[in-house]
Parts: structure tokens; sequence; C-alpha cells
């Protein structure tokens, strides 16, 4: 019957058509597999992703401003580079963005990993900010590195040094970061294994700066 030979004719055309868009789909597929166990590798291999910050912190008791660099991933990152917004200088003219930590950049840094840089007293940059009509500005730090796999990565940091002008020093700093620290002892039932009411100097502050991220 003609309509028979027809459809006969149109199923032997098309059974190669859609024979070649299974293959294809299959490989697709097969190549999603092969990138997502290449993904899942390089995290075994690397033993996490890294993510390096720059922040600044204030230290009430010396009034001291300081940069610090910190790996604070579950990875090691490797070929560290630093891009300043603007140069980051000191009251008595040290620019503390050029120094061969930022400049020269890090080979590597493990996890928890930590450089910290003394900046400037808080007062000091303070005033010298104001001077140089400076104050209300952020200073923004870009970070490059890499993980073990070389699977590259960025982040933004902001710098903020006059969030810490005004604040108030507690006047019993081991007090204040036993009460922090949420432990409770009251003579009666206080939490079994309290640490001790911590010694010496005062606690860092350290800024909650915004970031932004990339890979």
């Amino acid at each position: 019957m003609p309509a028979l030979e027809t459809v006969a004719s149109v199923a032997q055309t098309l059974s190669p058509l859609l024979y070649a868009a299974f293959i294809v789909v299959i490989w697709f597929q097969l190549r999603a597999a092969r990138e997502s166990v290449r993904e899942v590798r390089q995290e075994f291999l690397a033993g996490g992703r890294p993510v390096v910050a720059v922040h600044d912190e204030f230290d009430h008791g010396t009034r001291a401003l300081s940069l610090a660099v910190e790996n604070v991933g579950q990875g090691p990152a490797k070929n560290i580079t630093f891009e300043f917004s603007q140069p980051i200088e000191s009251s008595d003219g040290v620019e503390i963005s050029g120094l061969p930590l930022f400049t020269i950049g890090l080979t590597s840094l493990s996890p928890g990993a930590r450089i910290t840089c003394f900046w400037d007293d808080l007062d000091d940059q303070m005033t010298f900010l104001r001077k140089n009509g400076l104050v209300g500005e952020d200073f923004d730090v870009t970070v490059h590195y890499t993980d073990l796999p070389g699977a590259q990565y960025w982040n933004t940091w902001d710098i903020q040094p006059a969030i810490y002008e005004g604040l108030r020093a507690p006047t019993r700093p081991a007090a204040h970061a036993h009460d922090q620290a949420g432990d409770v002892n009251d003579g009666g039932g206080g939490a079994q294994g309290a640490p001790p009411e911590p010694t010496g100097d005062p606690a860092m502050a350290t800024a909650s700066t915004g970031s932004t991220e990339g890979t």
C-alpha cells in the first residue's frame, strides 16, 4: 500500500538521524559526568577550597591598627597576589600596601595560616585621613590565588579604619572576654568544664567587612 510504503520510507530516513541524536545526548551526559568527577577529584586533592581574606584589626589596649592576611578556607592557597584600589599609608609615611608582602605576594598559605602587619595608631591614622580628605573612604583589596590543582579564585575585601573611631574599651577586659564567651558560673550549677577566666592582653577587635568573590 502506498501509505505504508511512505511511512516505511520516512522511518528509514529518520532512523539514522534519531540514532545520531541519541548518541549526541549520551556523549553530553558522559562529558558532564566526567567533569563532575574531575571537580570532586580536584577538591579531594586540594583538601577543600582556600579562601584568602585581608582585613583590618584594632587593639583597644594599644590603639594599634593592623592588617591581617589569612586563609580561612579548608585548603591551601598558592600564587597569592594583591591589588589595592588606592595606597594604604601610615601617618609616618610608610606605604603599607607597598611592602613586599603585598607587592611580591605569597607562594602559599596553608589553611588557618595568618600573617599580621602593623599599620598605624588609630588616632594618628584618623588625623592623617582627615588631612588628606580620605575619611569615610574604603580601601579595596583584591586577592588572586589558586588551589593545589590550579583552579583560580579571587576575592575583594573592604578595609575600613574609620569604623573603630569612638569604640569604647572595656574597663575590665578579662571579665568582658569571659562574659562574651558565654560561660556561666554562679557557684552552684555552673557549666561543667568551663575554662578559667582569660588573662593577658585585651581581645582584638576585627571588622566584619564585605567581600566580593569569584572563580
